[in-house]
Formats: C-alpha cells, structure tokens, sequence
C-alpha cells in the first residue's frame, strides 16, 4: 500500500515539473506569444464590430386552448396521424401548430410579406432583403420556385424557432433578424398566417351540419310559404264553409299542412341557432399571450464570449507550436535527409 502511494506521488511531482519545465520554455517566448495573440485580438475584435453584424431575437407564447371544444378535434387529429403512421401522444393543439407554422403555406406569408427595413427606403420582402439571387438560365416560374425555397430553408433552418414546452404546453416562436423591428414583424406575421390558416384550412362537423340546416330551412320555408299561399286562397274563395262539410275537411287539412311546415319551421331555426353557437365554439383559435414587440437589446453575437473563446483557443494553439516545434523541425530535417539519401541511392 505504501509503494502505490509513493508511485502514484511520483507520478504527480513528475507531472508538475513536466508543466513546470513546459511553462518556463513558454515564457521564454512570452513575446512572440504576446505579440501572435495581440494580433488575433485585435482582427478578432476589429471583425467582429465591423463586419459581423448584430442580430435581434422577437418571441411570442402561443397559448393551448384550456377548456375549448377543440381538444375533441385534437383526439381526431392524433387518431388520423397515427393511422398515417404519426406517432401523436400529446392531443394539445399548440403541438400541432408548431409542425404547422413551418409548413410553406404558412411560410409563404411571411417570405412575400412587404417590410419597410432601415436598409432598403422601399418596402421589401424577405427574399429581396437577403438579396437572394435569381439564377438567369431558368424560366420565370422555375426561378421564383427556387428563390422561394431557398428563402425557406434559411428561415428553417437559421431564423424561424418553434419550441414546444410538454410540461406547460405552450408554444414559442423565435424570429431572428437583422433589424430589430424586422424581427417583430416577420414573428407577427408568421403567427397571424397561422391563424388565417387554421380558421380556413380546419373544418368542424358542426360547419357541415349549418350548411345542411342552411339548405333545409330555405326548402322548409318555401313549401311554408306555399301551404301559407293555398290556406289563404281557400279561405278568400270559401267565406261561408259552415254549410259544407266537404269545404270544412279541405280547410283542416291545409291548416294541418300549415301547422306541420310551420313546426319543422321553427324547429329547423332552432337547432341552425345551435350549431352556429357550435360552430363558434369548434372554430380553433391561435391563443397569442402577446404579439412580438421591437427589442430593444442586441440578442447577438456574444462579442466578449467569442474573444474570450477565441484567445484561449490562440494561446493554447500557440504554445502547443512553441513546445512542439523543435520536435517538428527535427523530424522534417530527417524526413528530407532520408529522403536526400534514396535520391543519392
């Protein structure tokens, strides 16, 4: 027991003087390495001030829909989504928006909205802000496609965040930009597309059941209003019927067809009352906490961290080529004298 701890004390003092014997030839070139490492600060430094520019980050929560008949079309989702092979365990619907809100159609929104930036004096969209260029070879329509996409695949996949919390359910979208005010409103309006997409694209069983409705209640009152046409006329052509029994069954017969149209009447108004109260209630609702408003801070790049990063990289890279370089000097010296020897050979 002894012997290991006297070995394993051996092998740290033999340590420390190895880094001790290294640091003292480090500092022996302390000003070459002053010097290498000042000269990547300040190129560091002067790139990132000046060439590398800012960006800013805007989020906006979207909310899940607590207590909205729009949990039950969430199970029918998931119940077609696993059939198609989807595995979807969690019914929220802020879950489905964010494989939504990447979607093109959604997208497209966002990419051909016109924004009034501090770089161009015209309104533009996010193709021509990028400054994405066309390839001339290709016809007109083939080239938008392709302008399109690319512009897509950089919102993606660089600019565009969607983040869905399990626990809270809840939504974020990130839009980074360029522009502070840029980045506010391609995040609104990629939210605001989302909505109009999910208003118009989804459709409840109550929405097929109004316009059933709709199309009885207007059958139902046109033959009301002709049963109302023939009791009237009767009535005017057959004053005194208290003489005849014949006109007296006539008469019952189309005020029974009057009450009977005149029932299924007002039932139809009120269950088409009801499903429009249904309807409202099935139409989904993009729940936004709050839109995006313009930050007021730089989100990035982080200029200290990336110095910092960047130094310790230089001086660890630099010593590493001041304790190595005799060796690397003495094995090229022999490398091109064994190779001097097979040429003398």
């Amino acid at each position: 027991m002894g012997q290991q701890q006297r070995s394993f004390l051996e092998l740290i003092l033999s340590f420390f003087n190895t880094l001790n014997a290294h640091a003292k030839k480090v500092w022996m070139y302390r000003k070459q390495l002053f010097i290498v490492n000042g000269i990547i600060l300040v190129l560091t430094t002067l790139i990132l001030f000046f060439v590398v520019k800012p960006y800013f980050q805007s989020n906006i929560f979207i909310m899940p829909d607590y207590g909205n008949k729009t949990s039950d079309l969430m199970s029918q989702f998931s119940g077609l989504a696993s059939l198609a092979g989807v595995n979807v365990n969690d019914n929220s619907s802020t879950l489905l928006y964010q494989t939504i809100i990447t979607s093109e159609t959604v997208m497209s929104d966002a990419i051909y909205q016109q924004y009034q930036t501090k770089v161009y004096k015209d309104p533009v969209n996010l193709i021509q802000y990028f400054a994405l260029e066309p390839d001339e070879s290709l016809p007109d329509s083939v080239q938008k496609r392709k302008l399109f996409l690319k512009m897509y695949k950089k919102l993606t996949k660089e600019l565009i965040e969607a983040d869905y919390d399990r626990q809270t359910k809840i939504l974020s979208i990130m839009a980074e930009m360029p522009e502070s005010d840029l980045s506010a409103e391609v995040a609104n309006t990629l939210v605001v597309s989302l909505d109009k997409y999910v208003r118009t694209q989804r459709k409840s069983y109550a929405t097929e059941q109004r316009k059933y409705l709709e199309a009885r209640v207007k059958q139902v009152k046109d033959t009301l209003t002709d049963c109302e046409e023939s009791l009237k006329r009767f009535r005017e052509k057959n004053r005194q019927i208290l003489q005849s029994p014949e006109q007296q069954l006539e008469q019952a017969r189309l005020v029974r067809n009057f009450e009977i149209q005149q029932t299924i009447y007002s039932e139809l108004i009120k269950q088409l009352e009801l499903i429009k109260l249904q309807e409202i209630k099935d139409t989904p609702v993009v729940n936004v906490c709050e839109y995006a408003k313009e930050p007021v801070l730089k989100t990035g790049p982080p200029r200290v961290l990336i110095i910092i990063c960047i130094l310790l990289c230089s001086f660890i890279i630099s010593s590493g080529w001041i304790l190595s370089r005799d060796k690397i000097r003495q094995g090229w010296m022999q490398m091109r004298a064994g190779s001097k020897a097979q040429g003398d050979s």
